[in-house]
């Protein structure tokens, strides 16, 4: 349930998923990773000098990211009517769901530790400014979500902060908007009007940035592999590719025991009226474009009320991303260990917060789980500029944890409908967006 609250709907209709050409973007990405190879092993050690490729794209990315989190948040907020019990309930199912999912990631990347032996700490920018953080204690974890100002949050770059930040202004005009509408005045759709425009104009510029992605796969690929090979590094990829699939696959048994345990519904009658949707959503990417066989899938075979559907599958995606909160988290401890840094239990904590808040601001992004890595990267210390290389395995795994995104908006569909109420039903307004 969206309600419409200007009279323009979104006129971005970019796909993050293609590129110049109308070539598919992850095509131009196994191409530029193609190609680096020989280059990278014809030019050796010279090939480092094409490090500043994915350097620079990683700035602009960094710099994008900040007022992208802020607007995305604002605009899944005050263009969206979560209220009641219902509302709270959704969003508690998300945070358990998605803090299980870090949980998941967190664990097998510990286990299985697919990041040693990759070697990248030689490979990072000797121009990073990474500081290794001081193991935080319970009062500093609380001091890194509330910030001391609301321009320090931004003037750092903190996640964590942004997100805290965001959230109050933006639950704060969502009362504003609700007063108003009371009292039948219309002035609030100003606001809306203003945060959808700066919403759409970061987005524009973000797929501008995105389409040079390949570029940056080029330059860490070739420079990856005239300094060190092409052994060790890639064998690590593919161990990472295993550790997100399994954890993938650990996600979905934890939401059929959910459907088990407290939904009523059978796991097999669930699996078999979700096996449409998660076609689509792994061909597509996109949960938006994934959204009509969603509701349609909830409200036939599985005989999900009308309401209970459009509040998960609608509004709910705008918040929930646990198949790529898992993949983040996955990646800033690959990156730890190909990089020697042994990070700490509290550093990984430091994770899990952060990664649940870009959950929450990088919903409505398109590509937004790439776009909040440097954030997250940020948070722990570490170098962003090896990131790029894991985008020669994304467009991939990019499929599968949106196909978990999606199944996840599902399940709590399933799971609020245990505790429907009686709420208006509503036209769902698409938003565009690729996890």
């Amino acid at each position: 349930m969206i309600p419409k609250e200007s009279a323009e709907t979104s006129t971005v209709s970019d796909d993050p998923e293609s590129a110049p050409g109308g070539i598919p973007l992850y095509v131009w990405v196994i191409g530029a990773a193609i190609l680096a190879v020989p280059v990278g092993y014809f030019w050796g050690q010279g090939a480092k000098s094409l490090e500043i490729l994915p350097n620079l794209i990683i700035r602009l990315l960094k710099a994008l990211a900040t007022p992208l989190i802020v607007f995305a948040t604002l605009h899944a907020i005050v263009t969206n009517d979560v209220r009641g019990r219902q509302g709270a309930r959704m969003m508690l199912y998300y945070f358990i769901n998605t803090t299980v999912a870090i949980c998941i990631g967190l664990g097998l990347s510990n286990l299985i530790k697919p990041g040693v032996g990759a070697n990248l700490s030689s490979l990072a920018s000797k121009t990073a400014t990474a500081v290794k953080p001081e193991a935080p204690t319970a009062t500093s974890l609380l001091y890194m979500i509330f910030p001391e100002s609301i321009g320090d949050a931004f003037a750092k770059n903190n996640i964590a902060q942004l997100v805290v930040v965001t959230l109050a202004l933006g639950i704060g005009l969502a009362q504003i908007r609700n007063d108003q509408r009371k009292r039948g005045e219309r002035t609030y759709l100003v606001v809306v009007d203003l945060i959808t425009m700066g919403f759409e104009l970061l987005m524009r510029v973000l797929l501008w940035v995105v389409a040079l992605v390949p570029i940056a796969v080029f330059g860490v690929v070739a420079s990856n592999v005239g300094q060190e090979g092409f052994g060790q590094t890639f064998r690590s990829l593919l161990w990472f590719i295993v550790v997100v699939l399994a954890g993938l696959a650990l996600q979905i048994s934890w939401y059929l025991l959910q459907m088990g345990l407290f939904a009523r519904m059978s796991p097999l009658r669930f699996a078999s009226g979700v096996k449409d949707v998660m076609a689509t959503s792994f061909s597509t990417a996109s949960t938006g474009a994934t959204m009509p066989m969603t509701l349609r899938a909830l409200t036939g075979p599985l005989r999900v009320s009308r309401p209970s559907a459009q509040l998960a599958a609608c509004v709910g995606t705008n918040f929930n991303n646990d198949g790529t909160a898992l993949y983040q988290a996955s990646v800033v401890l690959f990156m730890a260990q190909a990089m020697g840094s042994n990070l700490s239990f509290t550093a990984q904590v430091v994770i899990v917060l952060t990664t649940v808040v870009a959950s929450i601001g990088a919903g409505n992004i398109p590509s937004g789980g790439f776009v909040t890595l440097p954030l997250i990267f940020a948070a722990v210390g570490l170098p962003a500029d090896q990131i790029p290389i894991i985008l020669t395995i994304d467009w991939f795994l990019d499929r599968c944890r949106t196909s978990s995104n999606v199944l996840g908006d599902m399940t709590v569909a399933v799971l609020l409908d245990q505790t429907h109420e009686a709420l208006p039903t509503e036209t769902c307004i698409q938003t565009p967006s690729s996890t």
